[in-house]
């Protein structure tokens, strides 16, 4: 599956639970990540799942469609 659709499925996920527990393993998991992680690929991936984000709401207002797995990799 492409990076793209899986940060994607990542976000909805994310949106789509009201587990307290799970929103902090997430963040607790992403600032430990940051610590040992190159700062450029840290900087690329928070900005893939900003822009990730960003289409979801995209979505969920009604301004945008989506494009499932298969529509991503017919792209590439």
């Amino acid at each position: 599956m492409n990076l793209q659709a899986e940060k994607l499925e990542i976000v909805r996920m994310i949106l789509d639970t009201d587990d307290k527990k799970i929103i902090q393993q997430v963040k607790s998991f992403f600032n430990s990540t940051k610590a040992s992680a190159n700062q450029s690929e840290l900087d690329d991936f928070y900005n893939g799942f900003k822009k990730g984000i960003h289409e979801v709401k995209l979505s969920l207002d009604g301004k945008t469609e989506l494009k499932d797995a298969k529509n991503w990799l017919d792209e590439l």
